[in-house]
Order: C-alpha cells, then structure tokens, then sequence
C-alpha cells in the first residue's frame, strides 16, 4: 500500500496529534462563544423590531449579510459551505431568539 497504518492507540499518545486536537477545541469553543452573541444580539434586535412593528424578517439585509460573510471568506470555505453554514446560522439564530 505503500504506507503503514499504526495503531489507533497511538493516538492518545502523538503530541502534534493532541495539539492540532487542542486547536480544534479552541475552535469550537470559540465558535460556540460567538454564537451565543450572535444569539443574545439577534434576541434584542426581535425584541426591538416587535416593540416598533417592524418586520421580522428583512430579505434586503440577510443578503447584505451574506455578503459580509462572503467577504470575511478568505478563500479557506467553499461557496458551498459558506453558504450552508450561513443558512444554518440563520435559521438557529431565528429560532432561538423567538424562544
């Protein structure tokens, strides 16, 4: 095969292994932090818009997000993905500020 698999117990034990590990958990819980103020922000700006009669949902304004995100965008996520993430954040952040 022209490569030799090693054990998975190995794992436990590789410490550039453990660190690109530690990465990714840094990642998430920075991930996790973000979306929580994304949460308590998108939680005000319902309340505001219900207490003035606004519409809930602005089309005009969830492209322009888009286009921040796409913006943000250094080339690491596919389209694709990043769309698929900011559609996912979206709906989450709708649903969880109505609770």
């Amino acid at each position: 095969m022209g490569y030799h698999l090693r054990p998975m117990s190995d794992q436990g034990v590789d410490p550039v292994l453990l660190s690109l590990r530690e990465e990714i958990a840094a990642a998430d819980r920075d991930l996790v932090a973000a979306f929580a103020r994304r949460l308590q922000a998108a939680a005000r700006i319902r309340s505001h818009k219900q207490e003035r009669g606004y519409a809930l949902v602005d089309p005009e304004r969830e492209q322009q997000l888009l286009a921040t995100w796409r913006e943000a965008n250094d080339g690491t996520v596919s389209d694709e993905a990043l769309l698929e993430l900011y559609e996912i954040v979206l709906t989450l952040s709708k649903r969880e500020s109505a609770r």
